[in-house]
């Protein structure tokens, strides 16, 4: 009895400090947050092949809840922003992050984890998914969760969103430790397929949500002011000298560092794997597999126009060279990042794994050679989309829809498993995460903002 007492205070005692949040504890409003409900999927059904790898993680995470890893997530279930400060304490050798201790710290991590927190709210009041532990009659594996969650929908999750979000802003806080934080970001997601209270679906569209959130948070002054204050306490609190700068001299974060090794044949995860293949592969004989054909093409002038379409502009090195400038980078960087992870982990692609020929045959051979993991179509796909997303937040929903999508294609045509293309959008969160750090890469995005803002007017 006592317990319940004390799990109903803490419910009462969150819902209401939710509730009494001023808009300065958000970076960026619900109102002007991208639409989940918009540029991400539907869930997976029961009746889905999509729901197998649902299913498999579900029973995996029943697997970790005796070990170590499973009390590391009950003890992180907590919906409050005292469980990310604890975690992100951790990740960066602190003792403690709090409003008295480090206040830039804290007010960045808390302004961080509320913005995340909300960019899954039009979707789960979308979808308003049943939670696994309620379809499958289980209990809940947490110390923290409470029956309340059956009436909250289970996509996206927003533990992952709130926690990848303050990730990644913390990852650009301080690079230097950008592989350990994201690590922890990626784990705490995980954490909710083990308790119980989320499907991995549930968890990978969360992962979206606070990338995206974090992309609009950007938009907003204070954030990049934040950033540089919680830098400078950091910095402080280390002992290093005010000169010291993080940011240089820093590779891209590493996804075999922070991301879970490639699935293999041998894994429980593959059949999962499997069934999103053939899930798939009948759209191929509709116009999604012809849209997924037409985006084979993976060069800097095609992607110009795939995403000119999503902002209704023309990009082009004459009409728009500080936009061109900008996504030539991000391009560049992210297709480096993805490239550098397919060389220390070697996958079969799935037509060739299956031995089957696909829609896209100029490619096949090549495709033999080079990895499936991780999706470097994914990656450059979705590490535009944020940062276009940032240039012009005004069609944010269309730019990371298309984005999404364009990752998917990879699924349709063949050329790789639905784990690859959902590693290479984290790694592209984390790539673009680690462009924020670079003064030059700031300006340059305040650079294609004006002359975005300068052509609508014109037109």
């Amino acid at each position: 009895m006592k317990r319940l007492i004390f799990f109903f205070l803490i419910l009462t005692a969150t819902q209401s400090a939710w509730a009494q949040l001023s808009p300065d504890s958000f970076y960026v409003s619900k109102a002007e947050l991208p639409n989940a409900g918009y540029y991400l999927p539907a869930p997976p059904d029961t009746a889905s092949m999509d729901y197998v790898d649902d299913i498999i993680q579900w029973q995996w995470g029943k697997t970790q809840r005796p070990l170590p890893r499973g009390r590391q997530a009950s003890d992180e279930s907590l919906w409050l922003p005292a469980i990310m400060q604890r975690v992100m304490a951790e990740a960066l050798g602190l003792d403690t992050i709090s409003a008295e201790a480090t206040p830039a710290l804290a007010r960045l991590l808390v302004k961080c984890y509320n913005t995340g927190d909300s960019s899954t709210h039009a979707a789960k009041v979308k979808y308003m998914r049943i939670r696994p532990f309620v379809q499958m009659g289980d209990g809940l594996w947490a110390q923290w969760d409470t029956d309340y969650l059956r009436t909250n929908g289970s996509y996206p999750s927003g533990h992952t969103a709130f926690g990848w979000a303050t990730a990644l802003a913390f990852a650009e806080m301080w690079p230097e430790l950008q592989d350990t934080i994201l690590r922890r970001g990626f784990q705490f997601g995980e954490n909710r397929i083990i308790t119980g209270a989320h499907y991995q679906s549930d968890v990978n569209a969360g992962y979206m949500c606070g990338a995206a959130g974090i992309a609009r948070a950007h938009v907003n002054p204070d954030f990049e002011k934040d950033i540089l204050a919680a830098r400078a306490e950091y910095r402080r609190l280390k002992g290093l000298p005010k000169d010291y700068d993080p940011t240089v001299s820093v590779d891209l974060p590493r996804g075999d560092r922070f991301l879970n090794p490639p699935v293999d044949t041998a894994s429980y995860r593959y059949p999962g794997d499997i069934a999103r293949y053939w899930n798939a592969k009948p759209l191929r004989l509709t116009e999604r597999g012809d849209s997924a054909v037409r985006n084979g093409d993976h060069s800097q002038a095609y992607l110009l126009q795939y995403f000119g379409n999503a902002i209704g502009m023309t990009l082009s090195a004459e009409s728009t060279p500080a936009i061109v400038e900008l996504l030539s980078n991000v391009h560049e960087v992210s297709k480096l990042s993805a490239y550098t992870l397919k060389r220390s982990n070697f996958r079969k692609r799935p037509y060739v794994q299956m031995g089957e020929p696909t829609p896209l045959p100029q490619w096949e051979k090549q495709g033999r050679t080079e990895s499936s993991f991780a999706s470097a179509h994914a990656n450059m796909a979705w590490a535009l989309a944020l940062v276009l997303s940032e240039v012009a937040p005004e069609c944010n929903n269309e730019i990371l829809r298309i984005g999404f999508n364009y990752g998917y294609d990879r699924l349709i045509v063949g050329y790789h498993w639905a784990s690859d293309i959902e590693a290479g959008r984290l790694l592209a969160c984390a790539v673009v995460a680690r462009l924020h750090a670079n003064a030059e890469f700031l300006k340059q995005i305040k650079k294609a903002r004006k002359e975005y803002l300068r052509i609508k007017r014109n037109n």
